[in-house]
């Protein structure tokens, strides 16, 4: 399976634009509560992801991201379901004030001894920017998932200095 699908709507409607959702899963060979706490628990946040992390995962709470390069991410959860899902706002940030809005959907299923991770991202919008939105996230979940699997089940951390968002 690839690790990354762009879907459109089901159906082309006439003088309807396809939006690009990106769809990645990935299977860890650890149990969900491991997998689930890597995304929830701020001090495991900065083991794989980020370099200083802040969240309450509960409806309703706030996170924030921030990485080596000074960027920043703050977002919303808007569903949490501990082991099973995990839903938030992904508000990116870009000079001269411009604000994307999508929404991040990491959903988590038991998989024989391990965990299966669907990550579903999705409210691009047309336009060049949103674009190369797209592509970054996509190619960013890629990497970061990977990173991840390297953290929990080997506790090694492949990230580089020269691989920080910025």
């Amino acid at each position: 399976m690839p690790p990354a699908v762009l879907k459109g709507d089901p159906g082309p409607r006439e003088g309807m634009v396809k939006t690009p959702t990106i769809e990645q899963t990935f299977y860890y060979a650890v149990a969900p509560e491991r997998v689930y706490a890597a995304f929830t628990e701020p001090s495991e946040l900065t083991r794989w992801f980020a370099d200083q992390a802040k969240v309450a995962a509960k409806k309703g709470g706030a996170y924030r991201l921030t990485w080596s390069t000074g960027y920043t991410m703050r977002g919303k959860v808007k569903r949490a379901e501990p082991e099973k899902e995990l839903v938030v706002t992904w508000v990116d940030r870009f000079e001269g004030g411009r604000v994307f809005e999508t929404e991040a959907r990491f959903a988590f299923a038991k998989r024989g001894r391990g965990t299966q991770l669907k990550v579903t991202h999705r409210g691009f919008k047309s336009g060049k920017k949103w674009i190369a939105l797209y592509g970054a996230i996509q190619s960013g979940w890629a990497y970061y998932l990977t990173n991840l699997r390297s953290v929990v089940e080997h506790g090694i951390d492949l990230r580089s200095d020269r691989d920080a968002l910025g």
